[in-house]
């Protein structure tokens, strides 16, 4: 049962605009993630054996739903950028619930910084050469990662697309199984894997700290970076080459997309 509700959250993980960690707390065992990793060694055998399972269904979905992803994008992108855009905003709901309407300079802020962030690699290049530099990108960017994967509303997946590191990362996954190509994905899978685990390690309690103190506000946070990461993806949309009937298949599915992820929180809420 863990490992399929670790294929649920890692199916969230890859698909932009749902929060694998919202699904972690829909399916009832975020606080125990939480509460595992910040206390590993308190009871190290129980821990492992928990987060190895979740894990295991993480690493299949990654592995074998990536592909699929990266096609729909390949293949579609405006199209399937509206209903990914429509998943964020279908999610909005649950956020706005637990938000503190007294603090709206807090959205105000969190929304200017991080479209400061996405606006400087709007154009999703990744052309850094160095190869230092390289591995202390992708540690940042598996750093970043994490910190979506512990905080609850936030989109892991659009939050890489918006740093330009979504295809590259995202080809490394998919294409772990060819041998061939392992060598150049590994160059990318480790600093990433290692930014993941320091984000884990080093922002878990802190997580749990503003949850259990200052639950409302990290919300508004939350709310923030949800409606910078829509903005970004739509300026992406603008600069790429669509038709009108494109156009016109998108905002349905972005009215899908919404219609879908109402839904899903609705279905995991009850």
């Amino acid at each position: 049962m863990l490992i399929l509700k670790g294929i649920i959250i890692g199916i969230g993980k890859i698909i932009p605009g749902v929060s694998g960690s919202m699904l972690a707390i829909s399916m009832g065992i975020y606080q125990r993630l939480i509460d595992s990793i910040s206390n590993f060694f308190k009871y190290p055998k129980q821990n492992f054996k928990f987060l190895f399972k979740i894990s295991i269904g993480v690493i299949i979905s990654i592995i074998f739903f990536s592909n699929i992803i990266l096609n729909c994008l390949n293949s579609h992108y405006l199209i399937t950028m509206f209903f990914f855009i429509g998943l964020i905003i279908g999610g909005f709901d649950d956020i706005k619930e637990n938000m503190d309407k007294k603090y709206y300079n807090i959205i105000f802020i969190s929304f200017i910084i991080v479209t400061i962030l996405g606006i400087i690699n709007v154009d999703n290049q990744f052309d850094i050469t160095n190869k230092f530099l390289n591995f202390i990108y992708f540690i940042f960017i598996g750093f970043i990662d994490a910190l979506t994967m512990v905080i609850p509303g936030i989109s892991g997946t659009a939050t890489l697309m918006m740093l330009g590191a979504y295809d590259i990362v995202m080809d490394a996954f998919s294409n772990l199984l060819n041998f061939y190509l392992l060598p150049y994905n590994l160059k990318i899978l480790i600093p990433f894997l290692i930014g993941m685990a320091l984000g884990i390690v080093s922002t878990v309690k802190l997580v749990k700290f503003l949850f259990t103190n200052y639950k409302s506000k990290t919300y508004n946070i939350i709310l923030g970076f949800s409606i910078s990461t829509i903005v970004l993806m739509f300026i992406k949309c603008i600069n790429s080459f669509y038709t009108f009937i494109d156009l016109i298949i998108s905002f349905i599915l972005l009215f899908i997309g919404i219609i879908i992820s109402k839904k899903i929180n609705h279905m995991f809420s009850d």
